[in-house]
């Protein structure tokens, strides 16, 4: 196995043309360059240059080393590189995975807020699936995900960073729209976007249903809270959806009012315990918290 040093004596031979400039370039002795290709030579079983006349001529095997060490090169160069800015108080890299409702526009404007007081940070944003989460933070692509819902996953800790309404959002021109808040009962028979009953999204909605024992009419299945605001976009249907969700819905086209009496949606921010905590991640968590707050306090009242 080859040593860095000896790869750097021999790229150093390569570029000066002889020993006795590779021993120029390093600041060392020339029977030491000598020493290093000759040990290279041994290790790898092939000569490296031909000695003819006082002149060294890499060997073809020469050239296909240097391919794979310039590659090397390269490869550890860029690790440095990134090493260095992570370390600078300026730079770094933030990779944060996010559920689909709290990757529109509440992370987002968290991110906002982080890199306007860190300028040469970038960011990597992974919208993630329920299924996706834990692999995500066990395996190491991302620092911490943001979810609406705790994980009760051993070696992660699920840090609560705030909560949000659950809201309606009604299609403009339907008589829904005009009302200040609405009930459970006021969507019976009405059509109504559904989500899985173990989401959730589904769970918060079933709840706030069977305060009234209402029973909807047409219901169109939906995944994510982002589909059931489309339908209501669309004039297709009533959303019940976080206030999140609702933060990138286009208010020409619904109206967004309380839901009375519904549940509360948390927010957590999850990271491994094992695993050091970045620089930028508490004041991240502190912008998130703040932009939820700022969030709630923008909702209409009842």
């Amino acid at each position: 196995m080859l040593t860095l040093r000896q790869i750097e004596v021999f790229r150093a031979v390569l570029q000066a043309g002889s020993m006795m400039g590779a021993a120029r370039r390093l600041g060392i002795a020339q029977p030491t360059v000598t020493r290093v290709i000759r040990r290279m030579e041994d290790v790898i079983g092939v000569p490296l240059f031909d000695r003819a006349a006082g002149r060294l001529t890499p060997t073809a095997e020469a050239r296909r080393v240097l391919e794979e060490v310039d590659r090397a090169f390269e490869g550890l160069s860029a690790a440095l590189q990134r090493a260095s800015r992570a370390a600078r108080p300026e730079e770094g890299h933030l990779q944060l995975g996010v559920s689909p409702s709290l990757g529109r526009v509440l992370v987002p404007r968290a991110l906002a807020g982080l890199v306007a007081a860190h300028p040469g940070l970038s960011l990597r944003l992974d919208v993630l699936s329920v299924s996706q989460v834990v692999a995500y933070l066990r395996d190491g692509p991302g620092e911490a995900a943001v979810t609406l819902y705790p994980l009760l996953e051993a070696g992660i800790h699920s840090q609560h960073v705030g909560q949000g309404a659950m809201v309606a959002l009604v299609p403009r021109g339907w008589d829904l729209a005009s009302r200040p808040a609405l009930r459970p009962r006021d969507l019976e028979g009405r059509a109504l976007a559904m989500f899985e009953g173990y989401s959730v999204h589904g769970q918060a909605l079933s709840a706030w249903l069977a305060l009234d024992g209402a029973s909807p009419g047409r219901r169109h299945q939906v995944r994510f809270a982002e589909s059931a605001a489309a339908l209501a976009e669309a004039g297709l249907a009533i959303a019940l959806v976080d206030a999140f969700s609702a933060m990138a819905v286009d208010e020409r086209r619904v109206a967004i009012l309380p839901a009375l009496g519904a549940g509360r949606f948390n927010v957590y921010l999850h990271r491994v315990l094992d695993r050091v905590q970045g620089r930028f991640l508490p004041p991240f968590a502190t912008l998130l918290s703040q932009a939820i707050a700022e969030r709630s306090a923008g909702l209409p009242m009842p």
